[in-house]
């Protein structure tokens, strides 16, 4: 019965934390590792020439900064060869600094993007490729009845591949080219949901593994962080 209403407290605790990001006060939260954590500061800023945005979330030893390429409402894909969306983290605990980002690493795939469609290819799965600093990626293809390749989707993520990384498909004319977005130790999303221009916040969604780019051997190689949200973080000059 006590361990039952210690995790009930808990489950309303982390709700209560939830209700306040959304409707209540500004805030920036999200699992870290699956571990719920939530900012004591965020702030905005956003470039006046660029447009550019920076967010950054702290607590007593932590910051988390997130780049976006525009404080536009929309998606912004991390681990990209485009540095200009990104997220890093950085803490120092006992004074061990550790650092998180979503830098060019290899490792599997963590999505593709059809580059050029090719010729005389028909659709297949589990479809050959060749090329990129890795092996073993396999990817499913549909081809139009002209032999285009119009879709792809990955089938096996290989290993040792860096993001933009262009990759033949095998088959065809063997000329259907394939990009890596970027692989799985860095990678992730941000989602801008809301720039008020008014009341000058912004808020939105996002997640993301990010890489050891300090070589600490006190952390892991990758650090993880879902379900973020950022609710109507004050934007300053």
């Amino acid at each position: 019965m006590k361990r039952f209403l210690s995790l009930f407290l808990v489950a309303m605790a982390f709700s209560s934390c939830q209700e306040d990001v959304k409707f209540n006060n500004p805030g920036f939260q999200a699992l870290k590792d699956d571990v719920f954590w939530r900012a004591n500061d965020a702030r905005a800023y956003v470039d006046a020439t660029t447009l550019k945005l920076r967010i950054e979330a702290l607590t007593a030893y932590e910051i988390i900064t997130l780049n976006t390429s525009s404080a536009n409402v929309g998606p912004y894909i991390l681990g990209t060869t485009n540095i200009n969306n990104s997220a890093t983290y950085s803490s120092n605990f006992n004074d061990i600094p550790l650092e998180y980002a979503t830098i060019a690493v290899p490792g599997p795939v963590g999505d593709v993007s059809l580059a050029n469609g090719g010729t005389g290819y028909s659709s297949g799965t589990s479809v050959a490729t060749t090329g990129g600093m890795g092996s073993g990626l396999t990817i499913n293809t549909i081809a139009n009845a002209s032999g285009v390749i119009t879709s792809v989707s990955l089938s096996s993520r290989g290993s040792g591949y860096l993001a933009g990384d262009l990759v033949t498909v095998a088959g065809g004319n063997v000329n259907c080219k394939v990009r890596v977005t970027n692989v799985q130790n860095s990678n992730g999303e941000i989602i801008i949901t809301e720039y008020d221009a008014v009341n000058y916040t912004i808020s939105g969604t996002f997640k993301f593994n990010a890489a050891n780019s300090n070589g600490s051997p006190f952390g892991g190689s990758i650090l993880n962080f879902q379900h973020g949200e950022f609710y109507k973080i004050p934007i300053y000059p």
